[in-house]
């Protein structure tokens, strides 16, 4: 086995300064694989590893470029050798969101759920429906290259073995699965294996990366101000002891979806964007899975919320107030500390932030930080968020 690529001196260059990056990968990747064989970490000629995420790498196996993806609910592990491609079908928004990344929607020549998609550079791709609603004979015609398609854990993926069944290329995508935000950012360079632009999409995420790492630094010096200035405040006056210490602000997030009221774990990606963003949500409980909460249980953490964020649907407070009028009183309602993801959006209820916001956490996280602490990001342009 050939090793030393170009590549793999690029991403070198790139891990050693990433060393001051906040998370890292957290586990080996096909870790039973190489123990059957016997094998180490230092046997796989790396075209590229990740640094973020868990779910994927990229490595030179006898002359081809190989893809491997890991679906981290079974651990199932996926092999693909990995050819350019100019046709492509994205059953996810945030697919199309990586290939206008990497100017490359001009290859897309079938989407699903085009009235939830924001980005109007693939207007002229054809719909092709979604999940169960798939229209195969509309799918064959467009004759792809490769369908890029995602699964959720615990529901059917029948239509995605149909069309493998129909002889077409699939490939599953568990972007969606990464926990860390830059995790799902990384997979800019999986999708960029498929165009031979690897070295491209390297250096977009090094920059994303950096960016992010650089809004985090912000967060945290604006939280440590904010805890001074209300230590002062008090009358407290051996500031210096304080050695950075902060309080991150108090957040609430989300409201009831069908009368159930659901909060992130705390190693979550949207824990992590908060928390980040010098916050912490109030709910959240250890591990990645989503928890319920009742309606009974989110007044109370209401009360103690310094803002509240995602609440659905609601795009105004009066709406937002209707179902439980309590909720107009909490101190987040009362000084407008209410802002929804929303702000680019389709009539039919698409949010580019579940769409390019996979590829720009950056982007994000610095909406987050414009919103806990205003002084932070001087003359800041809100890209995914607004205020109700």
């Amino acid at each position: 086995m050939l090793r030393g690529s170009l590549i793999g001196t690029c991403v070198l260059l790139c891990t050693l300064a990433f060393q001051s990056c906040p998370t890292t990968r957290s586990r080996s990747f096909r870790k039973h694989l190489l123990e059957q064989y016997r094998l180490s970490d230092d046997d796989i000629d790396y075209i590229y590893k990740p640094l973020y995420a868990n779910n994927f790498y990229i490595s030179k196996e006898d002359g081809e470029k190989v893809l491997y993806l890991k679906d981290p609910a079974s651990g199932k592990e996926t092999r693909y050798v990995v050819n350019k491609v100019h046709r492509v079908v994205c059953l996810s928004s945030t697919h199309i969101a990586f290939l206008d990344a990497l100017d490359e929607t001009r290859s897309i020549v079938g989407i699903s759920g085009a009235q939830y998609i924001c980005n109007k550079d693939v207007s002229d791709a054809v719909d092709v429906g979604y999940e169960s609603a798939i229209d195969y004979e509309t799918l064959l015609q467009l004759r792809p290259d490769v369908v890029f398609a995602y699964a959720i854990h615990g529901q059917s993926s029948d239509y995605i073995d149909k069309i493998k069944q129909l002889g077409m290329n699939v490939i599953e995508i568990p972007e969606h699965m990464e926990n860390h935000p830059l995790g799902k950012a990384e997979y800019l360079v999986a999708f960029a294996a498929f165009f031979d632009k690897e070295f491209r999409a390297i250096e977009q995420f090094y920059w994303i990366s950096r960016k992010y790492e650089e809004y985090r630094i912000k967060a945290r010096q604006a939280a440590i101000q904010q805890y001074r200035r209300k230590m002062i405040d008090s009358g407290y006056t051996d500031i210096d002891t304080l050695n950075g210490t902060f309080e991150p602000v108090k957040v609430l997030i989300n409201a009831p979806f069908k009368d159930i009221w659901y909060i992130p774990g705390i190693e979550s990606h949207q824990h992590i964007l908060v928390a980040d963003a010098g916050g912490i949500l109030l709910g959240s409980k250890p591990g990645v899975n989503t928890s319920v909460i009742s309606t009974e249980q989110a007044y109370l953490y209401a009360l103690q919320a310094d803002f509240w964020i995602h609440p659905n649907q609601f795009s105004d407070l009066e709406s937002l107030a209707n179902p439980d009028p309590r909720f107009a009183e909490v101190p987040a309602f009362r000084d407008r500390h209410v802002w929804n993801n929303n702000l680019r959006s389709t009539p039919e209820g698409g949010s580019d932030y579940f769409e390019s916001g996979a590829v720009n956490p950056h982007l994000i996280l610095a909406d987050l930080i414009a919103i806990f602490y205003p002084t932070a990001i001087p003359n800041h342009k809100f890209t995914y968020y607004r205020q109700l």
